[in-house]
């Protein structure tokens, strides 16, 4: 499962944000992780904890 996938099948964020990420993702070429921490969606400790 892909890392956004996981973060909304937990809860961490909503599809809306997810699309949000994604797009903000294909302009910076960051990773997902990161810009879903950058535009303040989920913390890194959240992230972290979702992966494990």
């Amino acid at each position: 499962m892909q890392i956004g996938e996981t973060l909304l099948s937990k809860g961490i964020i909503n599809r809306d944000q997810l699309e949000k990420a994604l797009d903000e993702q294909k302009k910076t070429g960051a990773r997902l992780g990161d810009v879903v921490a950058q535009l303040g969606f989920a913390t890194k400790d959240q992230i972290e904890a979702a992966l494990k």
